[in-house]
């Protein structure tokens, strides 16, 4: 495998695969550096350094331009990526839009393709991931930006070329006499099978690129936020507090304010159009203000969050006047956003968040973002060209959030945008989790959530479990827990979030009592478990994955590895799905003894490792939309 670039600049257009390098150790990276001119005479040099980890299967690959000419270099198209030496490639890649994230495609490379994202939002439209399948080796491939970017693959005699990279229509940037330009990185993960090297894909982002290697927030992040059953037509502080205090008693650590708290009380305006007026509170729902919110949340026991959409502004808010020379424009028209490519708008937006996190004192920010900014912003005296507003934007707002961890390391950072559309491995290395779809529907649920283990540990992956709803987007029920409904389907439907960082969005005061019960025995286990299988263990789908509108995988298992030998099996029967269900575990150790125990059905037995591998797990007896939990717990010598 050769690292290739594929740049377009002024009238040139090239692609080059490079072979010669130089290489260094560094603890355990080792560092190879190719260089090529691309232009001796005009001393255009470019340089793709390949970082192998030596612990992960993995190679981060980054493309530099540095231009010392005595002219400046417009760049339109600049990629990084890899050829890859085989007669047969098959790539898989997911389509992704609101409501419908990670939805799989396949396809046989036989002639040159293309795919990619032009909204401006690295996840709308397509997901910022590929696999690639060929007889000798499968690729898990990353790309760490959050705005447009393309992806193409073109098949070369012996080999197909593949290159990733935040090139799109009407973008360009000019590189200056003795500047340079760095490319988005791609991860490069390999194994002997596509989900091999999802998982080493998935052990780098959490040990090399999360945020949570730096501790400094709640042990258990188990939350709750009023969001779905509220909104922002029935939220107040008495309600927000009132639902605090139970999540407290459930075993929440935190309960999130969502939109609503901020915007004028005018007949009309929803939050949507007030984004951007931050500083304004909402008198009439939020009359003791939002200090005393979360004084108030601290004093039940409980840490405060606060929604804010950061870059956002509605086309009420005041900003659009009071600081009209922040806001994105495109030929002269406003955007809907802040340009956090101008010094500034950056500025601007971190006067806000110093008032969210440090006087109002909430501990986790959710950061949302829903809209499309396509190319992005190409005003005059925003610290960027006509043509790269919205790579410069994406720079700014990496800056911001390096920032607000710095200042804050103690406050969760959520990533989150109309759901699930902008959550590629740059802006989960600057976050602490994403959320991954605004429609939470557990067969849906179970889609985004085996999809988003293509590129990201689960300990990054936030959902809530089936939300009580005000619309009709979770398949039109608008709360699906009642008094009289089974208890395996109140579990399978919590279940299905403990893979991952669970939220609960519920008027929780209306929750029958039994659910309430149930709902704090389950996040007890949570608790139990986070720590070991979540936070810092290994994610294994043992099944293909379940697809929205009963189509994909109908039983779909994921089995999570503690350091200490042990796993830990979900299974999920939805709808249609057979009667049986046998998987295979994995990663144990063939001669160990293990405990295994179905914490339903409370069958056990006792069998080596190399048995429960072989024969498998069997599950079995299980009605429709419920699901099983099972403990394999390695005997100790």
């Amino acid at each position: 495998m050769n690292p290739l670039y594929r740049i377009r600049y002024n009238n040139m257009n090239y692609m080059h695969e490079v072979e010669n390098h130089t290489a260094e150790r560094m603890g355990d990276c080792i560092k190879k550096k190719y260089l090529r001119f691309l232009d001796c005479q005009a001393n255009l040099k470019i340089e793709v350094v390949a970082e192998e980890d030596a612990e992960f299967d993995v190679t981060k690959y980054t493309a530099y331009l540095y231009n010392n000419s005595d002219q400046i270099v417009r760049i339109y198209q600049f990629d990084v990526g890899v050829s890859v030496k085989t007669e047969n490639l098959i790539l898989h890649y997911f389509t992704s839009d609101w409501g419908s994230e990670f939805f799989p495609h396949e396809k046989q490379i036989e002639n040159e393709f293309s795919f990619g994202s032009l909204s401006g939002r690295s996840c709308k439209g397509f997901e910022p991931w590929a696999g690639l399948v060929t007889p000798e080796k499968c690729y898990s491939i990353a790309l760490a930006w959050s705005g447009s970017w393309n992806c193409t693959i073109t098949p070369d005699q012996d080999s197909f070329r593949f290159s990733m990279g935040f090139s799109y229509p009407e973008f360009f940037t000019d590189v200056v006499p003795g500047g340079q330009l760095a490319s988005a990185s791609i991860y490069v993960a390999s194994g002997e099978s596509l989900e091999d090297a999802c998982l080493q894909l998935r052990r780098y982002f959490r040990a090399r690129l999360s945020l949570l290697n730096d501790g400094g927030i709640a042990d258990v992040p188990l939350e709750y936020n009023g969001w779905w059953p509220y909104e922002d037509k029935y939220i107040t502080e008495e309600v927000y507090l009132e639902n605090a205090r139970i999540a407290k008693e459930l075993g929440c650590r935190y309960a999130v304010m969502d939109a609503g708290w901020f915007g004028e009380n005018k007949d009309g305006q929803g939050w949507y159009e007030k984004r951007g007026d931050w500083a304004i509170i909402n008198q009439k729902g939020f009359p003791s203000g939002m200090k005393a919110l979360c004084d108030n949340a601290k004093k039940i026991g409980i840490l405060p969050g606060i929604w804010c959409e950061i870059e956002a502004v509605g086309k009420y808010a005041q900003l659009n006047h009071t600081h009209g020379h922040i806001i994105a424009k495109r030929d002269g028209r406003s955007l809907g956003y802040v340009c956090l490519g101008s010094e500034e708008g950056r500025k601007w937006a971190m006067s806000v968040i110093d008032q969210i996190l440090g006087e109002y004192g909430a501990k986790w920010i959710k950061l949302d973002f829903n809209l499309d900014p396509a190319p992005g912003c190409n005003a005059q005296g925003h610290d960027h060209g006509p043509g790269d507003g919205l790579y410069a934007h994406y720079l700014g707002y990496y800056r911001l959030l390096e920032e607000v961890h710095r200042k804050y390391p103690d406050v969760v950072i959520e990533n989150c945008s109309s759901g699930g559309l902008r959550m590629d491995i740059e802006m989960m290395s600057h976050t602490h989790w994403t959320h991954l779809s605004d429609p939470d529907y557990t067969e849906f649920h179970l889609q985004c959530f085996w999809g988003a283990l293509s590129y990201l540990h689960q300990s990054a992956c936030l959902h809530f479990s089936w939300s009580e709803v005000l619309g009709d987007h979770n398949l039109g029920i608008r709360n699906p827990i009642t008094e009289d409904m089974e208890k395996y389907k109140f579990d399978y439907y919590i279940r299905a979030v403990l893979m991952g960082v669970p939220g609960f969005s519920y008027r929780l005061p209306q929750m029958p009592k039994w659910c309430l019960e149930r709902l704090k025995e389950l996040c007890d286990f949570y608790a139990s478990i986070y720590r070991d299988f979540i936070l810092n263990g290994d994610a294994y789908r043992l099944t293909g994955q379940p697809l929205m509108g009963g189509k994909g995988e109908r039983f779909p298992v994921f089995q999570f590895n503690s350091r200490m030998g042990d796993a830990l099996v979900f299974a999920f029967r939805l709808n249609k799905a057979k009667q049986e269900q046998i998987v295979y575990p994995r990663g144990l150790v063939e001669d160990a003894i293990y405990d295994v125990v179905y914490l339903d059905s409370q069958e056990s037995f006792t069998v080596s490792g190399r048995e429960l591998q072989t024969n498998g797990l069997v599950f079995r007896g299980m009605p429709e939309e419920s699901s099983e939990v099972v403990r394999i717990n390695k005997r100790q010598l």
